[in-house]
């Protein structure tokens, strides 16, 4: 159960662990996920703390919580509310959904993203560079991306979105 104290509302790896593996049947399942997935994913969201992690890997699982929601909305054809989500959760950390989200917003055109995306997609590129190359091998040929045709397509396009979000991002800056 979720404590308060001092610093924050508190919960244990694994109950947010437990609520991410629900969500990622979920997003699996039906074909409008968005609401069953909030219901789930509701109580974490105002979590500041993890008991028995902190720092990076606390920041990517808190982050996950809404990168999550992201999925769901993108899920449901609201890439607009998708990328909303995927800001929240980079807000915290560039984790995982930095790829898929600036797929999102290249895909649809969302410029008042594109500043935001691009930050962390490069600062997940950074990490990910930063990981040693057989940890890097074995996560590029995941079974879950490469099966699934979206998942396929992003992954495929992070490379050009890159190369678009520098372009456009530093265009509307200037």
């Amino acid at each position: 159960m979720a404590s308060a104290d001092e610093y924050g509302v508190r919960y244990s790896k694994n109950q947010i662990v437990k609520a991410l593996q629900t969500v990622e049947g979920l997003l699996k399942g039906p074909v409008r996920p968005a609401a069953r997935i909030a219901e789930v994913l509701s109580p974490y969201m105002d979590c500041t703390e993890i008991g028995g992690i902190n720092g990076q890997l606390r920041a990517d699982i808190r982050s996950s919580i809404f990168a999550r929601m992201g999925d769901a909305y993108r899920r449901e054809g609201n890439p607009h509310l998708a990328a909303q989500w995927y800001r929240r959760a980079s807000a915290i950390s560039p984790g995982d959904h930095a790829v898929t989200y600036a797929h999102t917003v290249c895909k649809h055109g969302l410029a008042e993203f594109y500043s935001d995306a691009l930050a962390t997609l490069e600062e997940h590129r950074r990490r990910w560079l930063a990981k040693p190359m057989m940890v890097r091998f074995v996560r590029r040929i995941a079974p879950r991306k490469w099966a699934d045709p979206d998942g396929r397509e992003i992954v495929c396009s992070e490379e050009r979105n890159l190369e678009f979000l520098r372009q456009h991002a530093m265009a509307k800056a200037a």
